[in-house]
């Protein structure tokens, strides 16, 4: 279950690891319409960009389904988030 927005962005200040439930959707595609860069998209009118790393890159398998995700958030450009994603669960 999600926590609250705030929570999860509090937490996520300190430096603390946060849990993180939604659906794994495209961010960026290449001009074959690849898709390159991944989305967390949750209910809480909030998304996150997912950093490329290991764990990224098993979450293209998972386009477009619901997971949680654990892992560490901070902001990158001005209103948007980040999330370096260290494991994940897929909720099919």
């Amino acid at each position: 279950m999600n926590k609250n927005r705030n929570l999860i962005l509090e937490e996520g200040s300190r430096g603390e690891e946060v849990s993180i439930e939604g659906i794994v959707v495209p961010y960026e595609l290449d001009a074959r319409f690849k898709t390159t860069s991944l989305l967390l998209s949750t209910n809480m009118e909030l998304d996150f960009v997912i950093e490329h790393n290991a764990v990224e890159t098993r979450l293209f398998g998972h386009l477009r389904e619901p997971v949680r995700v654990k892992g560490f958030i901070r902001e990158g450009k001005p209103g948007q988030w980040l999330i370096r994603v260290t494991d994940y669960n897929s909720l099919i």
